[in-house]
């Protein structure tokens, strides 16, 4: 392992000494990144954004040609994007081609109709080829995918031989693809002569993951280190264990908190706890009571991602004399292919003394976790949302507002797009992150070219669509990946007391919008607080309690009594997807209604089951009903000190942002059908047929 990773790293430094012969040069442009694509550091490749072009330099080890693509929902060549660059054999002059892959995966790739790459310049030596090229973000081309900043697949691939005589073929076993972020900026790690940098690793240590455990949170405390001067966070990045990092990864995320230890706890049991190996996070019976002080996060990881690193300016406080004393590292194990293993996973945090302009930091902001937020099964796109209001940025913020530098966006399997939307004084402005295109598989952070500034009374709303065309049942709100979650990192400067602002339909309201009013055994103040504060139903049912005994009336009310028994036993009730534990356990499925009448024999979750969610109609008029309806917001802080009441308010009357028209032709019909099943590639090149294929499809 030690000798590929000295051969990959000589590799890269061949490929950059190659890439300073470059003769010809761009112009200024705001950011330049660059990204080993292959596992053996053979394939350079960089890039720059100038107003509305990308230029890109791939620097190869190989006289053959060089293949680029690009792809939103996979890594194949079918239907890709794809451009190949060489450098001819005879003539010592770059050739880059426009292609597109065959729609069924097979054969070479295909030349577009249009060239929309042009060569700036190229050569190749000895051993590697240089090219360099641009193109337009948007061409307008229906081969051409356009380059957003959502999450992307871009392909590589090279081969040992020029493409000749009209032969294009680029398959190789040279090729893959990385997720990226095209058009982010990505702030680097310093060079250690610019700061001294210190590391700090927060990891685990021996947990064993049985083949048993399908879905685990694990919790564990850490003392800081003993700094009796301020220090500055200014980065960090996960460890992980060779099987938590393969194909399969057994963790989804991590979040490493800051814990308020001097809530009245006892400083010597932080010290114990922090040599013990951990508990399972939130277990009455194993997490202490005060770890639920360990609510403001500093580091956040997810599947797919690589941690970050904050720009020059922003540095997050550790240590000190008033520093926080104590961590706490949370990691969420996913074991759906029950794999046994041995963790010692975690972060490696970066510190320097050198102080920062800033003092930064994170909180969290999103739907609250709660079996309340409902996607229903087969849909295309269903729309939840979450909502930071004035209640807390009124509160809490400073005059001057906060500044955002980076998002990291968080959903589970089913979310297909989300979006931090931004709305002040009536009118929704630019969108902090937009990613149209994804993938819980790539949760890597949104690092922001342009800080955006929230001000106190803004809101902030957390925007996330879902697709469920396969699932047969409601997916409900919870922290298994078989549930769903909503939910955005913030990073920000100046720091403030502020962990978490988060929001959810209130529970008397969530009911109310499918229709039922109340449930046999506990009243609707009750089962608002359990699921409140995350507490056991059993507590407050006279249903479970007492089962023998009509719940919420007479005790000689036979026909209550033998409803409820009778219901126990039926197989909605005591077998619903007895493969899904998740769902048989919900607390939704423990609630039977008693009013109204007509859906007395059901619980909660199977009257949801049965709702008819195949007619658009009805569910988009749930759904517009939950997202234009009341939500109650919680402004969580960091120092009990601080305190937000929770408000409920109906959601907030705004203009919508309009995003500028597509330059292209044809392409303004179809931004308002996105869920259509058409696709601009097959569009005509004529106006009025375009708009009538537009209406077709509507």
């Amino acid at each position: 392992m030690k000798s590929l990773a000295s051969l990959v790293l000589a590799n890269v430094l061949l490929l950059l000494l190659l890439r300073i012969k470059t003769t010809k040069s761009v112009h200024h442009v705001n950011w330049t990144r660059s990204e080993i694509m292959d596992p053996f550091g053979l394939y350079l490749l960089e890039w720059k954004v100038d107003n509305k072009e990308i230029i890109f330099t791939t620097t190869v080890n190989t006289r053959g040609f060089i293949g680029l693509g690009f792809s939103y929902r996979h890594g194949k060549m079918a239907g890709s994007d794809l451009v190949l660059a060489w450098v001819d054999d005879s003539t010592g002059l770059p050739n880059v081609l426009d292609c597109h892959g065959h729609r069924d995966g097979n054969g070479a790739p295909i030349q577009d109709d249009t060239q929309n790459y042009t060569v700036i310049n190229g050569y190749q030596n000895a051993t590697h080829t240089v090219i360099q090229f641009k193109r337009a973000l948007e061409t307008c081309d229906p081969d051409d995918l356009v380059i957003t900043s959502d999450s992307m697949k871009v392909l590589w691939s090279y081969g040992d031989k020029d493409p000749i005589h009209g032969n294009h073929k680029g398959h190789s076993k040279n090729r893959g693809w990385k997720n990226m972020h095209l058009l982010n900026p990505h702030f680097k790690k310093p060079a250690q002569k610019d700061a001294k940098i210190e590391q700090w690793d927060v990891t685990v240590k021996n947990i064993t993951i049985d083949a048993s455990m399908d879905t685990i949170y694990w919790c564990k405390i850490f003392r800081a280190p003993d700094l009796k001067e301020k220090h500055h966070i200014i980065g960090y990045e996960p460890l992980l264990t060779k099987e938590s990092s393969t194909k399969h990864p057994l963790i989804h995320h991590m979040t490493l908190f800051e814990c308020d230890s001097y809530s009245g706890s006892d400083p010597n049991a932080w010290d114990v706890w922090g040599k013990t190996v951990g508990a399972v996070c939130n277990s009455d019976s194993l997490t202490p009571h005060d770890w639920n002080s360990c609510i403001t996060p500093v580091a956040t990881w997810g599947k797919g991602g690589n941690g970050q690193f904050l720009p020059e300016h922003v540095g997050i406080p550790l240590g000190g004399r008033d520093g926080v004393k104590y961590y706490m590292l949370e990691i969420h194990y996913d074991n759906p292919h029950a794999k046994r293993i041995l963790d010692h996973s975690g972060f490696r945090l970066h510190y320097t003394k050198k102080l920062r302009e800033h003092e930064g930091g994170m909180l969290i902001t999103g739907i609250t976790v709660s079996e309340t937020q409902m996607i229903p099964p087969g849909q295309k796109l269903y729309r939840n949302l979450g909502i930071c209001g004035p209640s807390c940025t009124g509160a809490v913020f400073p005059e001057s507002g906060i500044k955002i530098v980076s998002t990291a966006l968080h959903s589970h399997a089913a979310g297909q797009k989300m979006k931090l939307r931004h709305v002040r004084d009536g009118k929704e402005l630019d969108r902090i992150v937009e990613d149209d295109n994804y993938d819980h598989n790539f949760q890597e952070i949104h690092q922001l070219a342009n800080e955006t500034t929230i001000l106190p009374g803004d809101y902030i709303i957390t925007d996330c669509a879902y697709e469920t065309l396969k699932r047969k049942r409601p997916t409900l709100g919870g922290y298994s990946t078989k549930q769903e979650v909503c939910l955005a990192f913030i990073t920000y400067y100046p720091r403030i007391d502020l962990a978490s602002c988060y929001s959810m339909t209130p529970v008397k309201e969530f009911f109310e919008n499918f229709g039922v009013h109340g449930f046999y055994g506990i009243n609707m103040t009750d089962v608002e607080n359990s699921i409140l504060y995350n507490s056991d139903l059993d507590a407050y049912s006279t249903a479970t309690v007492f089962p023998n005994f009509p719940p919420g009336g007479d005790l000689n009310d036979r026909e209550n009594r033998i409803a409820i028994e009778a219901l126990k036993h039926a197989k909605e009730f005591s077998e619903v997807s007895e493969e899904e534990i998740v769902y048989k356990n919900s607390t939704l499925n423990k609630l039977i209604i008693s009013d109204p009448a007509e859906f007395h024999e059901r619980t909660f979750l199977t009257h949801l089951y049965q709702l008819p969610w195949s007619e658009p109609l009805f569910t988009r008029r749930v759904e517009q009903a939950i997202l234009t309806g009341k939500h109650m917001t919680f402004c969580r802080t960091s120092k009990e000190s601080v305190s937000v009441p929770p408000e409920i308010f109906t959601y907030p009357n705004f203009t919508n942002l309009v995003k500028p028209a597509s330059h292209c032709p044809y392409q303004q019909y179809f931004e308002m059908y996105s869920g259509s099943s058409c696709h601009l590639t097959a569009l005509p090149a004529i106006t009025l047929f375009a708009a009538i294929v537009a209406l077709c499809c509507y």
